[in-house]
């Protein structure tokens, strides 16, 4: 079918469809699209850059009837500004790769649920735009959001915003108060091994416990690497042979049942842990569609593409966030 479509003014039409479509605001969008994989673990959002990252508490404002009023606020809020860095993807794109692309379009518009409109809000060139950046954010799922260091000299996905572990770092080394993770909220461990994993991932939980027993009443996520799941599991099945077989594959903590785990593979080779609600962990985009852009320029057997966008990583409370001692 694509055989006999022309891509002689391909990056005409894809540049005139960013433009009719709602110029650089497509990005953004498409940026977001292309999160879709890190929403099931993180919250999203779109916020201005030095914009309050917000967890809100709502505090207990009951006291007995009377008719005097006493007014308290009903919410506690602490937040962290968004902070955030720029990345390019640069790419160079052939006939054939553009063919290949299409011919992917060309089977989505024939899904026997698809409509009409759907089709129309969604051309080709918007389609290739997402394809290519929902691709890249595969590639930030697993190098960028824990892992990450901005470096402007270096490419790869890691190279594009500071992830988690070096935010929870400074966090740690951080004087101001609003930003701080305080040293009760860090669980001093051991080496995980398949002989005290088990007790490792508890005594995590055991501090949050402690220290913000009002929090296992929300749900929370525990997040590790595959590595140190398969630890807890063998170290678990060892402990308790009657009950566990090799089969059984937690999803909660034996005694704390709010507590999920997120096997995550940005911790591949890391033996960080962290406890949060799924909401204080933030993938956010930059507002601002200035910050935001595209350009084609047409070779003489391809096209070179450079697409920027604006991201960042983020915790919004320390008030929220329990880790070990490993990053």
């Amino acid at each position: 079918m694509n055989e006999a479509i022309d891509f002689s003014n391909f990056g005409t039409d894809l540049m005139r469809t960013v433009q009719d479509m709602g110029g650089n605001i497509v990005l953004i969008n498409s940026t977001l699209d292309g999160v879709a994989s890190l929403q099931n673990d993180f919250s999203t959002e779109i916020i201005r850059d030095k914009g309050l990252l917000v967890s809100a508490e709502i505090k207990d404002a009951f006291k007995a009837a009377s008719d005097k009023f006493e007014g308290q606020n009903a919410l506690e809020i602490r937040s962290r500004k968004a902070d955030f860095t720029e990345g390019d993807i640069d790419l160079e794109i052939t006939l054939d790769q553009i063919k290949k692309a299409y011919r992917s379009y060309y089977g989505w518009m024939l899904e026997p649920t698809r409509t009409e409109s759907e089709v129309r809000d969604n051309p080709f060139e918007l389609f290739f735009i997402r394809q290519i950046i929902r691709q890249h954010f595969q590639f930030a799922r697993t190098k960028t959001v824990w892992k990450g260091v901005y470096n402007t000299t270096a490419k790869g996905a890691e190279n594009i915003a500071d992830g988690f572990l070096k935010k929870f770092t400074a966090a740690r080394a951080s004087t101001d108060a609003a930003a701080k993770i305080s040293a009760n909220h860090v669980f001093d461990g051991e080496d995980l091994t398949d002989d005290n994993a088990y007790e490792q991932i508890n005594g995590l939980a055991q501090l949050v416990a402690s220290t913000r027993e009002d929090m296992l009443a929300i749900p929370l996520n525990f997040y590790l690497s595959q590595v140190s799941y398969d630890k807890y599991r063998r170290n678990r099945r060892a402990l308790f042979p009657e009950h566990v077989g090799p089969a059984d594959k937690p999803t909660t903590l034996d005694d704390y049942s709010q507590i999920s785990f997120v096997i995550d593979p940005g911790l591949a080779g890391k033996q960080t842990m962290a406890i949060t609600p799924k909401d204080n962990l933030k993938f956010i985009a930059n507002e601002a569609p200035g910050v935001y852009h595209i350009n084609i320029v047409k070779q003489v057997k391809s096209w070179q593409i450079s697409i920027r966008v604006s991201i960042g990583f983020d915790f919004a409370s320390p008030d929220l966030l329990f880790i070990n001692d490993a990053v």
